[in-house]
C-alpha cells in the first residue's frame, strides 16, 4: 500500500541550503540556495522585515522567526 501522507512542513530554524533545497528539490545545493536567495532579494517586503528581525547574510542558517517571514512571502516549500 502507497503511503500518500505528505510531511507537514515545519516552521524551525533551518541551515540555508537545507531550506533552499526544500524550496528547490533536484537542483544542486548551490544552485538551489542561489535561486531561493534571489527569491528573497526579489520580494522587498521580505528584504526589509528580514532586516528588521537582524538577518545576518553571513550566517549559515535561518532563524525560526525569520523561515516565518520566509513561508509568509514565498509560500511553503
Amino acid at each position: 500500500m502507497e503511503d500518500t501522507e505528505e510531511k507537514k512542513f515545519e516552521i524551525r530554524a533551518y541551515d540555508k541550503v537545507e531550506l533552499a533545497r526544500l524550496y528547490c528539490p533536484g537542483r544542486s545545493e548551490g544552485t538551489a540556495l542561489r535561486t531561493m536567495l534571489r527569491w528573497i532579494k526579489g520580494c522587498g517586503e521580505l528584504t526589509r522585515e528580514l532586516e528588521a528581525l537582524g538577518y545576518n547574510p553571513r550566517r549559515h542558517r535561518f532563524m525560526k522567526r525569520e523561515v516565518e517571514r520566509i513561508v509568509r512571502h514565498l509560500g511553503e516549500p
